[in-house]
């Protein structure tokens, strides 16, 4: 599959030139899909046709600022001074010119009017060096992209209405709208991707063992970034010490929820589509070390102070950085386009030199916490937590939850730690507090984990109840919420910090309840005025994107480790023309 195709040179890629007034028209509502939508005659088409005239009104805006851009900036395309800065995860000492590229875009982008010419054409715009205006631009694209996600996942609510309207029929949608809007000259990958939001398919991708035999069911939104290939990544030939004589020794690194490192090291080495032995065709460099398992092996096993098993686990990381740097691909780039998996809720910090060694570098983890000095959106990847269960990732096992699906005897339930001996510091009280809510409700479960509810007992409390309780503990993550969704239990997510793995490709809302932490006194309130068939409907969209979060073995198309690859893919594409950029 090799490089991915376009922005080859490093560069955004040049879209058709777009008719001005014709946008314009859009915007004020007078385009050609607007009309033929007009005449269509019922509310819901109306609405319809309306969902998709705002999808293309923000695709073409997208297209006018990167046309824009880099018209702007000229021929040159020289890096700006202090270019080796860093971002968020970076040197701490920059010149923040990061911040001023997302400041305008929160300003321009978000919280203004949406008009594309006004961002391109505002003083602060043309006041940013070229590199600063290409990541404002990135930034914008990236909302934009979201929004027609959001957009797509209105689409299918509709298009159900629609087939649950008997008058209603398949030819009272007239596409001439679209093929007008097509005439107008839209790129090639544009024009797929308005085909493709205003074509209807069936979704054979709710059938879980469809979702693993299907090539068509490799999940991406709306197809609309079919041409991200997978990324080259050379796997460090490192000694065993590093990594495998941990894994043999310990079963346990490789099965608990802290399984990713082993797991990825493992997945890279098998996967020739995306392995490479050729360190100099690389996109990425994946540093195979089992961190949080010498840890763990250390704190728990040897029962060694927390100081003294960080300082050994310390040490453990510079010795290999020691024999990494000896190669010349570290330098190159600083460390930039390597990559570290930190399976566990303290990220790098196992490492206590991250900061200063690897700050620069990717980081693969499943904490996803906006508010940590340790995550760095920009660069970093949330990944799900390992769910080693065969009863949990299997599809066959989950086809039965679809074809039998077991009696919701639970309005709710939640096993784990509640009252801790740090007070309201863990989980900010709302644990404890919950505990207090739940208290004489006798169709919810909210206790601790018992000797008499062994690991049987935890998966089938799951797949009877209808909502399953995913409030925070130290950190926002939990591996709850990917059990939820594999048992068709609705999550509720309570931690206001959270970042979700997938979120460009993923509407979370369509099935996940995100309570805020304020308002957890309304939890009850919330979950018995859910209707039945909105509880069925949600079940129904994490059947369609359950097998993202599972780690399959071998891995296959669309399960966790081949999402992860393809957000690496957009990564890379991002981060070439971001300040830190490092591909030529």
């Amino acid at each position: 599959l090799g490089r991915t195709s376009d922005n080859e040179g490093g560069g955004l890629p040049k879209p058709a030139s777009l008719n001005t007034s014709a946008l314009r028209a859009m915007r004020s509502g007078r385009g050609g899909a607007s009309s033929d939508a007009a005449g269509v005659g019922t509310y819901q088409r109306q609405r319809l046709h309306a969902v998709v005239l705002i999808g293309v009104a923000i695709l073409l805006l997208v297209l006018v600022s990167l046309a824009g851009g880099r018209l702007s900036s000229g021929s040159g395309d020289e890096p700006a001074a202090g270019d080796g800065g860093g971002h968020k995860g970076g040197d701490e000492g920059g010149d923040g010119r990061d911040d001023r590229a997302h400041d305008l875009h929160d300003e321009r982008a978000m919280g203004g009017d949406g008009d594309g010419d006004d961002f391109l054409s505002s003083p602060e715009f043309l006041r940013m060096s070229t590199a600063d205006r290409i990541m404002a631009v990135d930034t914008a694209l990236h909302v934009a992209e979201r929004e027609v996600f959001q957009l797509g996942a209105e689409r299918s609510k509709l298009m159900n209405e629609l087939d649950s309207d008997g008058s209603e029929t398949e030819e009272a949608l007239d596409p001439a709208a679209d093929e007008d809007l097509l005439a107008r000259g839209l790129s090639p990958k544009l024009s797929y991707m308005l085909a493709a939001a205003t074509t209807r398919t069936p979704d054979v991708c709710v059938n879980p063992i469809n979702a693993i035999n299907n090539p068509q069911c490799v999940r991406v939104a709306h197809n609309a970034e079919e041409d991200l290939a997978l990324p080259k990544i050379f796997v460090y030939d490192v000694p065993s010490k590093f990594t495998t004589d941990m894994s043999r020794k310990w079963k346990r690194c490789s099965t608990d929820q802290y399984g990713t490192e082993v797991f990825f090291h493992e997945a890279l080495l098998a996967a020739r589509d995306v392995r490479t032995t050729r360190p100099e065709e690389a996109d990425f460099f994946f540093v195979p070390i089992y961190g949080e398992c010498f840890l763990w092996s250390w704190e728990m096993l040897r029962r060694e102070n927390r100081a003294k098993s960080f300082e050994y686990t310390n040490s453990l990381y510079l010795e290999l950085l020691g024999l990494i740097r000896q190669q010349p691909w570290w330098n190159r780039t600083d460390g930039r386009d390597h990559i570290f998996v930190f399976p566990g809720a303290r990220g790098p910090t196992i490492f206590n030199e991250w900061q200063h060694q690897i700050g620069h570098s990717v980081y693969l983890t499943p904490e996803g916490d906006r508010k940590a000095h340790y995550f760095d959106t920009w660069k970093d990847l949330v990944i799900p937590g390992m769910e080693a269960d065969e009863r949990l990732y299997l599809a066959t096992h989950r086809q039965r939850l679809v074809d039998a699906p077991p009696q919701r005897k639970y309005l709710a339930m939640f096993r784990g730690t509640i009252d801790h001996r740090e007070g309201t510091a863990y989980s900010r009280g709302l644990r404890p507090r919950l505990k207090k809510i739940f208290a004489n409700v006798s169709d919810v479960i909210y206790d601790t984990k018992k000797k008499d509810c062994n690991r049987d007992c935890y998966v089938q409390e799951m797949a009877e109840s209808v909502f399953c309780l995913n409030p925070l503990g130290w950190t926002p993550w939990t591996l709850r919420f990917y059990q939820a969704v594999m048992t068709r239990c609705i999550p509720i997510v309570i931690a206001d910090d959270i970042e979700f793995p997938y979120e460009s490709e993923i509407n979370y809302s369509a099935f996940t309840l995100k309570l805020p932490e304020k308002d957890i006194n309304n939890i009850m309130e919330i979950m018995r005025d859910m209707s039945e068939s909105e509880r069925e409907r949600r079940r129904r969209e994490m059947d369609r994107v359950w097998l993202r979060f599972t780690y399959q073995r071998p891995p296959q198309r669309g399960d966790a480790f081949y999402s992860v690859m393809r957000e690496l893919s957009r990564k890379k594409r991002t981060m070439r023309n971001g300040v830190n950029r490092f591909w030529d």
